[in-house]
């Protein structure tokens, strides 16, 4: 064999392993390809990062902090909302009331049945509200008797007219399975007919519900959702931008016009219920004189804490103790305009002078101290540059103010003590869009450390009257007596916001909070 054919047979032996050594790479490549395809296409795995996990499952404690979003992917009410705070049918299709509004007859839904396919009935609507109910002993205590008048009737019979409808939308008290518990009572695990089953809880880590195939409602289209436990705001976010999760809750002012430029994230927001507030304590100097609680509402300007501390996001209450998105918010309603002389001739009245010019008031040799309490809470984020701010202000005025960052227990103490000035505090009092929160001023509320008979009487009244033009009447007089008398002072209606990342789609975010609507979210991951 000639040279010259040995090469071309050495050559077309080489260019033969080239292409077979290109093609099991080709072949590896496309498996590869595939299998990310099923993983990861396919996969209909939602991430969620919130800010606290949840301590309870039980309906004799309150879900607190973010809890209550991970209770409304298992857990239902008779009575739901709509994205717009309208009322509509949950897990009872229908109710009304005796001409007194002291009885409420609810007709539940047939064929539904809890996680563990043991059957929704009266029985458990019953067992949800029972005296040993958180809701019946903090909120629902003018009710008498929950009774099953036959397997899709219950009946609730109160001591006074209220619309309990508007307090059934309330995530924190729903409908849970008798089953939760065992034989001797011992809670077990939570048992709803929520979209999502409880699978898995890593304390402080991860929450892991699954799809309910048997839900009664539209199916969801995710089939696992997992809430990853992150307390700092600013983790969360990064853990979002890094695709450790897919969606977050509660995303901080600061961060809003940054994560709206990067591609593939979604930032949803839309006006909620919630309103920040400075609660006084009124029973003690020296926010005991309305002057020096109307001097700070002169004092704060809220546009200022709106646009240039959270960025534009949300709208200034300037007193208004109700969001515009609220039954009765008044739009006529005469709020506060800033202005700090006004502010510094009512703390004179109240005999606030500044008598050794070292710019604080004095009265009779006390200087004007105060104290402004910040939780460590899921509110933290907004909360500490906002109580800056106040701080700042009241200073301008007279008022020497220090702030104390403090976690929940350490503030009830304080508070059940009497021992504090002023709280910085969002909601309180509000689910759905029922002027509820006016009862957190009332002489009832052990925390509500503000007394006045006349106050006591426009709130019971407004509750216990069923007329809707009356009682919108009421709820607007309410709204001028918080204005003028300042038990607390409004600063922010909030803007609930919510980012997504670029596999989120589907998501449609409500007015309501707290709550967390799945409903028509899927994934389509590259």
């Amino acid at each position: 064999m000639s040279m010259n054919r040995v090469f071309k047979f050495i050559l077309i032996i080489f260019m033969l392993l080239v292409v077979i050594g290109a093609s099991a790479c080709i072949d590896e490549e496309t498996e590869g390809t595939a299998e990310g395809a099923e993983a990861g296409e396919g996969s209909q795995d939602l991430v969620v990062g919130v800010g606290t996990d949840v301590s309870s499952w039980y309906l004799d404690m309150f879900a607190s902090g973010d809890a209550r979003f991970v209770w409304a992917q298992v857990y239902e009410t008779l009575v739901r909302l709509d994205s717009d705070l309208n009322v509509i049918p949950g897990l009872a299709e229908s109710w009304e009331s005796s001409d007194d509004g002291k009885t409420w007859i609810f007709h539940l839904r047939e064929n539904v049945t809890f996680h563990d396919g043991t059957p929704f009935n009266a029985d458990s609507v019953v067992f949800s509200y029972s005296n040993q109910s958180y809701v019946r002993q903090a909120v629902l205590r003018p009710v008498q008797s929950v009774e099953a008048l036959d397997d899709h009737t219950v009946q609730f019979v109160l001591a006074k007219p209220m619309p309990l409808p508007f307090y059934l939308t309330h995530i924190a008290w729903p409908v849970m399975g008798p089953s939760c518990l065992d034989a001797e009572g011992n809670f077990v695990k939570p048992v709803g007919t929520g979209p999502f089953k409880f699978d898995t809880q890593a304390k402080d880590q991860e929450i892991v519900l699954t799809k309910n195939e048997a839900y009664w409602g539209e199916q969801p289209l995710l089939d696992k959702v997992t809430f990853k436990v992150i307390p700092e705001a600013a983790t969360r976010v990064i853990a979002l931008e890094t695709g450790e999760v897919d969606m977050i809750i509660k995303v901080p002012e600061y961060d809003v016009a940054r994560l709206e430029a990067e591609e593939g994230i979604q930032i949803h927001r839309k006006l909620t219920t919630f309103t920040d507030f400075l609660q006084f304590n009124c029973e003690k100097s020296p926010f005991d004189d309305t002057r020096v609680r109307q001097s700070v509402a002169y004092a704060i300007d809220t546009e200022t804490l709106v646009n240039e501390v959270l960025e534009g996001i949300g709208e200034p209450a300037g007193g208004r103790a109700y969001s515009p998105v609220m039954m009765y918010s008044d739009p006529d309603l005469e709020t506060y305009t800033p202005d700090l002389d006004k502010a510094k001739d009512l703390l004179e009245e109240a005999g606030w002078k500044d008598a050794d010019g070292d710019g604080i008031a004095e009265k009779d040799g006390e200087p004007l101290h105060v104290t402004l309490i910040v939780s460590k809470g899921v509110w933290a984020a907004r909360h500490n540059p906002m109580a800056q701010v106040v701080q700042g202000t009241l200073r301008e005025v007279g008022m020497d103010v220090e702030i104390q960052v403090l976690d929940e227990g350490a503030i009830s103490k304080l508070e059940s003590a009497g021992d504090f000035d002023m709280i910085l505090r969002s909601g309180y009092f509000v689910w759905g869009p029922y002027p509820r929160h006016f009862f957190v001023h009332h002489s009832g509320n052990p925390y509500s450390h503000y007394n006045n008979e006349t106050y006591d009487q426009l709130v019971d009244e407004a509750d216990m009257t069923l007329d809707s033009q009356e009682q919108e009447e009421l709820y607007h007089s309410l709204q001028a007596f918080v204005t003028e008398e300042v038990p607390a002072f409004y600063l922010v209606h909030e803007e609930k916001v919510v980012a997504t990342g670029p596999a989120v789609n589907g998501y449609v975010i409500s007015s309501e909070d707290p709550w967390l609507n799945l409903s028509g979210i899927y994934l389509e991951r590259t």
